[in-house]
This record gives C-alpha cells, sequence and structure tokens, in this order.
C-alpha cells in the first residue's frame, strides 16, 4: 500500500472516531498514526507535513510519537550521511547548505560553513 493510500485509510479512522471533550482516539488508530508518523519522518517529512496528511494536528501526531521510538531505529543513533568528492573548481566557490524543511543558507566559504556546522552540533 502506498503512503497516500495509508494516509487515507488512518485519516477515515480518526474521521469516524468519536470526539470530543474526554474523548480519547482509539489505541488502534493511534498505533496506526504512529506508524505512519515514523515511516514519513524515515522518508525526510517533518511532523508539521505528516499531521494534515491524515488529518491530525501535527502537536496532536507529535505527543503520540514523541514517546514511542520508530520501531526500526534506536532512539539514540547516527543518521545516513553522503560524502561527495567536490571537485576543486567548485570548492572554492560559495558553499549552500539547505536543510529538508526548506531552509537555505547561500554564499558560505569553506571556514563559514564549519563554523556553521559546529555550532549547530
Amino acid at each position: 500500500m502506498r503512503n497516500h493510500q495509508r494516509a487515507a485509510v488512518i485519516r477515515a479512522e480518526i474521521e469516524q472516531s468519536v470526539r470530543g471533550r474526554g474523548n480519547a482516539y482509539p489505541e488502534q488508530v493511534r498505533r496506526r498514526a504512529t506508524e505512519y508518523f515514523w515511516l514519513r519522518r524515515g522518508e525526510g517529512a517533518t511532523v508539521v507535513e505528516i499531521g494534515p496528511e491524515i488529518g491530525l494536528h501535527w502537536r496532536t501526531l507529535y505527543g503520540w510519537a514523541k514517546g514511542a521510538a520508530p520501531p526500526e531505529l534506536p532512539a539514540v543513533g547516527f543518521s545516513p550521511v553522503e560524502i561527495m568528492d567536490i571537485p576543486a573548481t567548485r570548492a572554492g566557490g560559495p558553499l549552500v547548505v539547505q536543510h529538508r524543511s526548506g531552509l537555505r543558507v547561500e554564499g558560505l566559504d569553506l571556514d563559514a560553513l564549519v563554523e556553521l556546522l559546529r555550532r549547530l552540533s
């Protein structure tokens, strides 16, 4: 089943759930939403993107998922990185850092990039 199909099934379950003050979502719905959250996070989607896909406010979804570690990943660990060999002609020019959230920093030289990464770590 593709992601948009999974999202549609979860969205339908959420819409059919009895809601209101004091009525929690069923555990099965919460579990499926959390599994979908971790699947999409593994693909690089943000919680702000994932919540609307299944019809939940991102804060609700994040609250459900933050206590549950991703099923296939340890709670603490490393993220995969890709080391790219930059030709010497490009290495001297301005560098660009782009995060999957859309944040983009342009015009960095190598020293500024190293300093940015040091401060972010």
